[in-house]
């Protein structure tokens, strides 16, 4: 089973996933759950990881392929060994991070470029998650939570803007009605979110141990 956790910058996403991990491998054994992320979850993955995020590139496209070649790696090394193993895999991140913060956040790419990465993805036939839990928060909210943290660079850096724009960019995912998306309201306690997660995961879970 293929679960993945998205959101914004400040919407708790990476936080929950380490709970979500822990909670899991305690109900199924550390065996039984392979917790990863993107960009970077392989060995030598981080360099690649933070030029993709951070490299001086002219061209929104170039971004868009050193992703995809982070992904093709990630899965080849991490995903698929691991869910042909019959394991559980939960990544941090995954194709939809790149469509919202690398084609809809992107206001140089030009129209029709999402349709373009879909085609590009489908035709490297990266695993489909079973689920993907969209830790949703509006860019004000999620401003204020990197504030408190002292984490906001990834704001001043990059604009109120284009953290809606990367927003606006998962919900019209979620809305296209593909890939078993679950919006998560992530504005509420970490307590609040995480239960809300494990409700979720608990009938993913009895479904999952039903088929296997």
């Amino acid at each position: 089973m293929f679960i993945v956790l998205e959101g914004i910058d400040g919407s708790g996403k990476t936080t929950q996933c380490a709970r979500l991990t822990s909670y899991m491998a305690g109900k199924l054994g550390q065996d039984a759950v392979v917790a990863t992320r993107e960009p970077g979850g392989w060995e030598g993955g981080d360099a690649l990881g933070k030029f993709a995020i951070g490299g001086d590139l002219c061209c929104g496209w170039s971004r868009v392929m050193l992703f995809l070649a982070d992904r093709c790696e990630h899965v080849a090394r991490v995903i698929a060994p691991s869910l042909e193993a019959g394991r559980i895999v939960l990544c941090d991140r995954y194709e939809a991070s790149t469509l919202a913060y690398q084609v809809y956040g992107d206001p140089s790419m030009p129209e029709g470029s999402a349709g373009r990465f879909a085609a590009m993805s489908a035709a490297m036939g990266f695993p489909r998650p079973d689920a993907v839990l969209l830790l949703d928060i509006s860019a004000e909210d999620a401003e204020v939570r990197l504030s408190a943290r002292g984490g906001k660079d990834a704001f001043d850096a990059s604009g109120k803007d284009f953290f809606e724009r990367v927003r606006s960019g998962y919900l019209r995912q979620m809305e296209s009605g593909k890939g078993g998306w679950i919006l998560i309201n992530a504005a509420r306690s970490e307590d609040e979110v995480f239960s809300e997660i494990v409700l979720f995961i608990d009938k993913l879970l009895g479904n999952w141990a039903v088929r296997v």
